[in-house]
């Protein structure tokens, strides 16, 4: 082989590598932007309100008496301070939005949170018996924020799974619809018992940017089956035996329900936080930003 047929293969070799890393470039999808961090004034965003162990709902005047006087609440703050940020600090994490069938990963995260949330209260129950009320603020504000941080996986359990359209034909009422609990061991049993079905049973949407990646080949992306809003694939479907509610409205419900029964029992768990926060609680429902 002389030398310039050694030069030609050399240069067609760079030249079908060059190509190769082109194409693999253009072939690449391009990852969302980081979402903004800023969380919006808790009175533009019609939150939920709920007054825990409040025997008779809020009428229309107490729940905005009640919302103002929770805007400047420090604990709410951090709640929906996480709620915001876990789109943009876990932004790449399947187990902490129910993405790419990771329901392992996001029960096993959800624990590690009330872990968290356990520990903190501890800090704060030993930071008010010795008198310290900066301690006992800070300790509480970082139980508060894991608990948004568990509020966020829960809603996106509803919104990110085909657990609506699973179910929404077994009823012809909303509220006859399970709610399911993933921090409760039946919650938990409920979700593997729906699992075992292959691709008919319960999967959530595939992220490609979003690791690990445990869904079956073929599986719908997270963008066609997602019901974060009213105006995605799934979100806008309606449901002719539910009173024609869209998928995205029955996603809401659902998740709404499941966090006020998440938020009951953190209340019954730790009544230190309820004792400083107080009664009343304000959240948004199906938050994703991550332009899907």
């Amino acid at each position: 082989m002389t030398r310039k047929t050694i030069q030609h293969l050399v240069l067609s070799f760079g030249l079908i590598t060059h190509l190769v890393q082109l194409v693999e470039c253009i072939a690449e999808p391009v990852k969302p932007p980081v979402p903004s961090e800023v969380v919006p004034d808790l009175r533009r965003v019609k939150p939920t309100v709920v007054c825990i162990d409040c025997s008779e709902p809020f009428d229309t005047a107490t729940h905005k008496k009640v919302l103002k006087g929770l805007v400047d609440n420090s604990y709410i703050g951090e709640l929906r301070k996480a709620l915001y940020l876990q789109d943009s600090l876990h932004q790449f994490e399947s187990k902490a939005h129910f993405d790419n069938c990771d329901f392992d990963g996001a029960i096993a995260y959800i624990d590690m949170l009330i872990d968290q949330v356990n520990g903190h209260v501890n800090g704060a129950q030993k930071a008010k018996k010795a008198g310290d009320s900066a301690k006992t603020q800070a300790a509480a504000h970082n139980a508060f924020f894991a608990i948004g941080q568990v509020l966020h996986a829960v809603q996106d359990f509803y919104a990110h799974s085909n657990y609506v359209e699973l179910t929404e034909q077994s009823v012809n009422r909303i509220t006859d619809l399970d709610v399911i609990a993933p921090w409760q061991s039946e919650g938990k049993a409920r979700i593997n018992q729906l699992r075992q079905d292959g691709r008919k049973g319960l999967v959530s949407g595939f992220v490609f940017w979003g690791f690990p990646q445990l869904c079956p080949l073929g599986s719908m992306s997270h963008a066609d089956l997602a019901k974060d809003n009213a105006t995605t694939t799934s979100g806008k479907v309606k449901v002719a035996n539910l009173e024609n509610l869209s998928q995205y409205d029955i996603a809401v419900y659902l998740a709404r329900e499941a966090s006020i029964k998440f938020l009951r029992e953190a209340f019954k768990w730790w009544p230190l936080l309820k004792e400083l926060n107080g009664p009343n609680l304000a959240f948004d429902v199906l938050l994703d930003r991550r332009e899907i």
